[in-house]
């Protein structure tokens, strides 16, 4: 019995059978999946239904490959060969990205080298030869519509106003002054504008909420003395370099002033 089995297993070691079956993942049947029998390095890859078939002997080990999934290898051992089936699921790859600050600007916090990356304002000065273009082709069209009309297209323009005017009927009466006198009796709505005082303290909160302490602190100024500071550079061009957006130019300022601010301090 023992040497039955024993040859047995010697001739399946021998022998080759195709071995067939299906690759997936947990919800799809995965195509392109590539089947290398590493002993043989022989190979195949799964059709468009998962499905494979590979020549393999007792013993081969058997490697499947995708890109967007986990490598698995595969012996054939006593219940796969007789079987002559093997169906298997794949793991997805996981993939690690590497960790990115996403920054409003190229600002690295080091002052003195920041103070050298001011931008050229080219987008202003696009805009400014826009407008310029714009103003030329304007006075350009403007001479040709401001060109006097001859007389006798004069005369055939007033009869034509005479016989269509409906203020006639008011005889002499100024209908457009009417209607702007009855408009004018209409209360206006008042535009809710905030006042300079509220205006700058709203500018100073945006400023300390984007720059926060530590920049402040590198200029020598005192947490308790930061509003004060804020306050004592509304006097420049704090607001016109916070709305355009020139960061650079607002922390040249900003160190500048800190030292003028001190000075005073200290005279106080």
């Amino acid at each position: 019995m023992v040497l039955l089995i024993s040859s047995s297993q010697l001739f399946a070691q021998k022998s080759n059978v195709f071995l067939k079956g299906m690759v997936r993942d947990s919800l799809n049947l995965i195509k392109d999946v590539h089947v290398i029998n590493l002993n043989t390095l022989k190979g195949t890859y799964s059709n468009d239904y998962g499905q494979y078939r590979i020549t393999v002997s007792l013993g081969d080990t058997l490697e499947f490959t995708s890109v967007q999934f986990e490598t698995i290898k595969k012996i054939i051992t006593d219940r796969i060969f007789f079987s002559k089936k093997l169906n298997l699921i794949l793991k997805n790859k996981n993939y690690v990205l590497n960790e990115v600050t996403v920054k409003k600007h190229d600002l690295i916090g080091d002052l003195r080298i920041d103070r050298k990356k001011v931008p050229k304002d080219t987008i202003a000065l696009k805009g400014k030869k826009l407008s310029n273009i714009i103003d030329n082709i304007s006075k350009k069209s403007q001479k040709g519509i401001l060109n006097k009309p001859n007389i006798k297209h004069s005369e055939l323009a007033k009869t034509s106003m005479k016989n269509t005017d409906p203020s006639r009927a008011f005889n002499g009466a100024n209908l457009v002054g009417i209607v702007n006198g009855l408009f004018s009796l209409i209360p206006k709505k008042k535009k809710n504008k905030l006042s300079k005082k509220e205006s700058n303290e709203l500018l100073k909160n945006k400023i300390l909420t984007d720059f926060g302490n530590s920049f402040f602190e590198e200029l020598n100024i005192k947490n308790n003395q930061i509003t004060k500071f804020l306050e004592y550079c509304m006097q420049f061009n704090v607001e016109k370099l916070y709305e355009e957006n020139k960061r650079l130019d607002l922390i040249k300022l900003l160190e500048d002033e800190s030292i003028n601010f001190l000075i005073e301090l200290k005279q106080k």
